[in-house]
């Protein structure tokens, strides 16, 4: 997926998707985090949202499952560096809540370090 970033640190993985989430690209998306989650120890997704312009319901449910599935397994799921739209969305379906968002920079380092 060229408009996906991956990086890694000690335990701790880095999505960064620039574009739409939507039903086209989630469900690669997912394959693409299953293999990283099934090949490497990760303790901690962190999902930059930052160049996500529009996400439609599947990326919502996306963001969801990865949550869900990190948490079921005792591990640490954030959301970073949302943009205005993402931000928006999820607030106007009520999950901004839901999710831990890390909101300083100096935090998302601390978790790839």
């Amino acid at each position: 997926m060229e408009k996906l970033t991956i990086s890694r640190g000690k335990n701790a993985l880095l999505l960064k998707y620039d574009g739409e989430v939507t039903l086209d690209v989630t469900p690669q998306l997912k394959r693409v985090l299953e293999a990283e989650l099934t090949e490497n120890e990760v303790d901690t997704v962190v999902l930059d949202l930052s160049g996500v312009g529009f996400m439609d319901s599947s990326g919502i449910g996306f963001l969801v499952f990865v949550n869900t599935r990190m948490r079921s397994a005792g591990k640490a799921c954030y959301l970073c560096r949302l943009s205005p739209k993402v931000r928006k969305t999820l607030g106007l379906v009520q999950l901004l809540s839901y999710f831990q968002v890390i909101e300083n920079e100096g935090d998302v380092a601390a978790l790839l370090s």
